[in-house]
C-alpha cells in the first residue's frame, strides 16, 4: 500500500451520509426483546462479522500487501495490545507521538485484518458498518478499495453492494495506530488500537429508509411525537393503533391523550413502527422536553438536578471493548447508587448504550470525539497559554466539525440524550462554530462545552453558541463567583468534580449543599465511574507497567468502582449524597471518664522512648507507638511536605515516674529537621488497665499532618473486634454519610479494601468505644478515630499494587485523637481547613482488660 497518504488528512472516503442509528428487520418478523432493549442479532438483516479474524502486524503501511498471507488470528472487536502487538500505554494529556501536527510518525503500527462471510446476492443493497475502528482503518471487499474513515467512536457505514460476489467474500482492513485525527483524540485513557466495536452488514431493499428524525413536545396534559421523514421513499408510521404516512421531507404528528412522560425516575417509552418496502425499523420513544428557563434547566418543565458520572467505556481484560453485559451491569450499579445522568466522556458510547439509557432512565450528556489537551504539553511542562493552539488556526475545523455533525446524527432520535457536549478540554475558537451552529440549527436540546472558560482573552465566554457556565473541579467559593457574574444569565454545571482516585469523595456533601440552595445549579459529574487498569494473573496494572517511556502512573485510577467493579467506599458515599441521606453528624456527648480503683498498678513495660509494650498479660506484637503517618491516599499526591517527615522517630527527652504515673516528655524527629510535633503522654496504671493522656503540639512549619495518634500490632490471629462508632463501612471526618453511628463487629481482614494502589483504608470516624480479640477496651474522653487493619501504615506505604502487599504478619491498630480528611484534591481543591487533623489537641485513651466481671 504505497503512497496512501489519506491518515495524514482529515477527510473520509466513500461513506454513506451519517445517519441516526437503527436496525431494520422484515416486516413479517418479530421484534424480540432483550436486556430490555431490541435485540438487534435476532433480525434477518442483520449480519454480524464478529468473531474470529487474520491478521498481521506491520511497522507501517507502506509494508502492507493486500494479497499477503494472514496466519495469526484475533477476535474482533478487540484491541491488539491486549493481544501481543504494539505497546499498552497510558498516557493522560500529552500526545505519544512527536507534536508535528497534523502528521504522525512514518513508523506507525498497522494491522491488516481480514475476514471471509458469505452473501447470497439478490435484489438487495448491502451496507458494511463499523461502529468503532481506533484511529483510521482502509476497507477493502474482495480486494478492491471501498472506503477510509477516522473517528474512532463514530459508526462508519459503506455501501459494499458493488464489491460483493455471490456466495464467499473477503474483507480486508487496515487499521492504523495514528492519523491526524489522532490530534483531535487526546483522552485520559489507554491508548489502544484496533477494531474494538461490532462490525456488522445490513441486507436492506434498495429503495428504503434512510434516515428519519423523531421529536416530542407537550400540550397540557397530551404529548405529541412528531416524526419528519428524511428518506427517499415513502415511510408508514406506526404509534399505538395510529397509522399515517409521510412522504419524502413531510412530517406527521401522533396526539398521546393523557401522556406518560419520560424521566430518568420513570422512563416510559412508546414505541413508533416505521415501515417501507417490507422493511420494518422500532424506534422507542420517550415523551420529554429538555431546556432552559431564565437561567434554569427543567427536564419536563421541572427543575431538575443532575446526579451524574462520567463513564469511559473501560474492562479491565478486554479494554476499550465493553458488551452489552458490561454496560448493563454498570448501569444497574448507578441506579443502585441513585445516579441519574451520564456524561460520555470523551466521546459518543457504543450505540446500544443509548437503548440502554433511555430503557432504564438516564439523562445522557452526549459528547463529540474532540479532545486537544496535548497541545498544552508540547512545549516541555504544562502551558495553560498554547491551549488554543488548534482552537483558531485553521487546521482542524472541519475535522471537529465533522464529529459535531455525526454525534448528533446518530443519537438524534435518543430521547436519553438531553444535551450536547462539543468535546473536552480544547479550548475554544472558531473551530467549534460550524458544529456548535450545526446543533443549534437541526435540535433544541441545550449545547455544553466547559473549555470555553479556559480562553485566554475570554471575548467569546458568553456566546450565544454554548448554553451552559461549566466547570470542573471548581473550588466551593466558585459558586458566589458565578452568582456574582452580572453578564452570565446560564445555569451551572459541573462537568467534571469530586476526583474519585483512590480513597477519596470527601467533598461530596458539601458540593450538594450548595448545588440544592440555588436552582441556578444544574448538578455535576463526578469524575469517574470506574478505575481504568489491565488485569493480569498478577494482578491489575497502570501506567508505567509495561515499560513504556511516556505514561501517567496511576492516574487512570480514579473511580467510584475498582476495574473489576467492587464497590469503593466512594460509592457508597456518593450514593447516600445523591440519595439524599440526611447529613448525620457526631453529637453524642462523651461522658468523664468513669472512676476506676487505683489502689493496685497492672503489670506493665514501657520501652525507652516510652512505647507500651506490655499491659497485664497483653503483650503487644509491636509496641504502642506515636504515628503521625498514612499510607498516603491518592488526593494525598501533591503534599510533598508529608513526605520531608517520613521515617520520623519518636524520642523522649524526659521520663518522669512517680508511683502508678509515668510521665514522657519528647518529639517526633527527623534528621536534618526540627521537631516535627512535640508531646507529652502521661501513663496512669489501674489495677487492670491504664489511662494514657496525650498531649500534642505540630510545629509552626508544618501545615498540617495527615493524623496524629497511636499504632500497635497484635498476633495475627486476633482478627475480630466491636466497635461503637460510624460503621459499617470506612469513614472520615469529611467523608461518613454512607456509614451511621452505631454498634458493629468486623474483622481486619474484612476492614481493609484492596485498592489498585494500596493507600490508607479502613478507618472509623468519631469512634467512643474499641473492643479488641485480646480482650483490651478502648474508650477515651473524646470521640476519636481508629482502624484495624491486617497491614501496617509502612507495610501499605511500601506497595505500588495491590499484589505487591507481603503475607499478613499481625493485625494493626491505630488509635488516632487526630485523622485529617480524605478530599478530593489529586485532581481538585485543596483540604479544606475544617477537615485538616488540629496541630493542637489532649486527648485520654483508656486501655482496660475486658473480663466477664465488666
Amino acid at each position: 500500500m504505497k503512497n496512501q497518504k489519506e491518515y495524514e488528512q482529515l477527510k473520509r472516503i466513500g461513506l454513506e451520509k451519517p445517519r441516526s442509528y437503527y436496525i431494520p428487520f422484515s416486516e413479517d418478523k418479530k421484534f424480540v426483546y432483550k436486556h430490555k432493549i431490541i435485540d438487534r442479532r435476532s433480525s434477518d438483516r442483520f449480519l454480524s462479522l464478529n468473531g474470529e479474524w487474520l491478521i498481521k502486524e506491520h511497522e507501517n503501511i507502506e509494508s502492507v500487501c493486500l494479497e499477503e498471507k494472514l496466519t495469526k488470528k484475533i477476535p474482533v472487536p478487540s484491541c491488539v495490545q491486549l493481544f501481543g502487538y504494539d505497546q499498552i500505554q497510558y498516557i493522560n494529556t500529552r500526545y505519544p507521538f512527536p507534536f508535528r501536527p497534523p502528521f504522525v510518525p512514518e513508523e506507525n503500527p498497522t494491522y491488516h485484518y481480514r475476514t471471509h462471510f458469505e452473501i447470497h446476492l439478490g435484489d438487495w443493497k448491502y451496507y458494511l458498518n463499523f461502529e468503532g475502528v481506533d484511529s483510521a482503518f482502509y476497507v477493502y471487499v474482495n480486494k478492491k478499495f471501498v472506503g477510509y474513515s477516522q473517528i474512532s467512536h463514530s459508526t462508519s457505514e459503506f455501501d459494499i453492494t458493488p464489491y460483493l460476489q455471490n456466495r464467499k467474500n473477503t474483507l480486508d482492513v487496515v487499521v492504523l495506530k495514528w492519523c491526524a485525527s489522532s490530534y483531535l483524540e487526546c483522552q485520559d485513557k489507554f491508548r489502544y488500537t484496533g477494531i474494538f466495536r461490532s462490525v456488522y452488514i445490513l441486507k436492506r431493499p434498495k429503495e428504503h429508509i434512510s434516515d428519519f428524525k423523531i421529536e416530542t413536545a407537550m400540550q397540557g396534559s397530551d404529548g405529541q411525537i412528531i416524526v419528519r421523514n428524511d428518506s427517499a421513499v415513502n415511510m408508514n408510521v406506526r404509534c399505538g393503533r395510529e397509522r399515517k404516512t409521510a412522504t419524502p421531507n413531510e412530517t406527521v404528528r401522533f396526539t398521546i391523550k393523557n401522556a406518560k412522560l419520560w424521566t430518568a425516575e420513570n422512563p416510559y417509552l412508546y414505541n413508533v413502527v416505521l415501515t417501507a418496502n417490507g422493511e420494518k425499523i422500532l424506534q422507542r420513544v420517550g415523551i420529554r422536553t429538555s431546556e432552559i428557563i431564565d437561567g434554569i434547566y427543567k427536564i419536563n418543565g421541572k427543575h431538575t438536578k443532575l446526579k451524574g458520572v462520567n463513564y469511559h467505556e473501560s474492562n479491565p481484560k478486554t479494554g476499550a471493548t465493553v458488551t452489552l453485559k458490561d454496560t448493563i451491569r454498570d448501569l444497574k450499579l448507578m441506579k443502585w447508587a441513585n445516579v441519574n445522568a451520564i456524561r460520555t466522556s470523551h466521546y459518543p458510547d457504543m450505540p446500544e448504550f443509548y437503548d440502554l439509557c433511555d430503557a432504564y432512565g438516564f439523562y445522557v450528556m452526549d459528547e463529540a470525539d474532540v479532545e486537544t489537551h496535548g497541545v498544552t504539553a508540547h512545549q516541555c511542562g504544562y502551558k495553560f497559554e498554547t491551549w488554543q493552539a488548534f482552537a483558531n488556526n485553521g487546521i482542524f475545523d472541519s475535522g471537529v466539525t465533522e464529529r459535531e455533525i455525526t454525534l448528533y446524527e446518530r443519537d438524534k432520535n435518543r430521547t436519553c440524550v438531553v444535551m450536547w457536549s462539543l468535546g473536552n478540554e480544547s479550548n475554544y475558537g472558531k473551530m467549534f462554530y460550524e458544529g456548535a451552529d450545526y446543533l443549534k440549527e437541526h435540535d433544541s436540546r441545550p449545547v455544553h462545552y466547559e473549555n470555553i472558560c479556559a480562553m485566554v482573552d475570554k471575548t467569546d465566554y458568553y456566546t450565544k453558541r454554548i448554553d451552559i457556565a461549566s466547570r470542573m473541579y471548581a473550588p466551593l467559593g466558585f459558586f458566589n463567583e458565578y452568582l456574582a457574574d452580572e453578564k452570565e444569565t446560564r445555569p451551572y454545571l459541573l462537568c467534571e468534580y469530586s476526583h474519585a482516585m483512590g480513597n477519596s469523595c470527601g467533598d461530596l456533601q458539601d458540593y450538594w449543599d450548595i448545588i440544592y440552595s440555588n436552582d441556578r445549579f444544574m448538578g455535576g459529574f463526578v469524575w469517574e465511574w470506574c478505575d481504568h487498569a489491565v488485569q493480569t494473573e498478577k494482578g491489575f496494572l497502570y501506567g508505567g507497567d509495561f515499560g513504556e517511556t511516556e505514561h501517567d502512573g496511576n492516574f487512570c485510577v480514579d473511580g467510584l468502582v475498582s476495574p473489576d467493579r467492587k464497590i469503593k467506599s466512594n460509592l457508597r458515599e456518593l450514593k447516600a449524597v445523591y440519595g439524599g441521606k440526611a447529613r448525620e453528624e457526631f453529637t453524642k456527648e462523651c461522658k468523664p471518664l468513669s472512676q476506676v480503683k487505683r489502689d493496685a498498678s497492672i503489670s506493665y513495660e514501657l520501652d525507652e522512648t516510652g512505647r507500651l509494650i506490655s499491659l497485664g498479660d497483653v503483650r503487644f506484637k509491636k509496641s504502642m507507638g506515636i504515628n503521625i503517618e498514612r499510607a498516603y491516599i491518592d488526593n494525598d499526591r501533591f503534599l510533598g511536605e508529608w513526605r520531608s517527615y517520613e521515617g520520623s522517630k519518636q524520642v523522649a527527652y524526659r521520663t518522669d515516674t512517680e508511683g502508678n504515673r509515668v510521665r514522657v516528655v519528647g518529639a517526633m524527629v527527623k534528621n536534618c529537621l526540627a521537631p516535627i510535633l512535640e508531646y507529652e503522654i502521661e501513663y496512669n496504671f489501674f489495677n487492670d488497665g491504664v489511662d494514657i493522656t496525650f498531649a500534642y503540639k505540630v510545629a509552626d512549619f508544618v501545615s498540617y499532618l495527615p493524623r496524629i495518634g497511636f499504632e500497635f500490632a497484635l498476633p495475627k490471629l486476633q482478627q475480630t473486634f466491636e466497635y461503637e462508632g460510624f460503621g459499617p463501612y470506612e469513614s472520615y471526618v469529611d467523608k461518613h454519610r454512607a456509614s451511621s453511628y452505631g454498634n458493629y463487629r468486623s474483622a481486619a481482614k474484612e476492614e481493609y479494601f484492596h485498592w489498585v494502589k494500596p493507600q490508607e483504608t479502613g478507618s472509623h470516624y468519631a469512634t467512643t468505644r474499641v473492643l479488641l480479640a485480646n480482650g483490651l477496651l478502648v474508650t477515651a474522653d473524646k470521640a476519636f478515630s481508629f482502624s484495624v487493619l491486617p497491614y501496617s501504615t509502612q507495610q501499605i506505604k511500601s506497595a505500588a499494587h495491590d499484589f505487591e502487599l507481603p503475607v499478613s504478619d499481625g493485625v494493626y491498630v491505630n488509635l488516632d485523637a487526630a485523622m485529617s480528611g480524605v478530599g478530593t484534591a489529586s485532581c481538585g481543591p485543596e483540604l479544606k481547613e475544617e477537615y485538616r487533623a488540629s496541630k493542637t489537641g489532649r486527648i485520654t485513651f483508656r486501655l482496660q482488660l475486658y473480663g466477664d466481671e465488666k
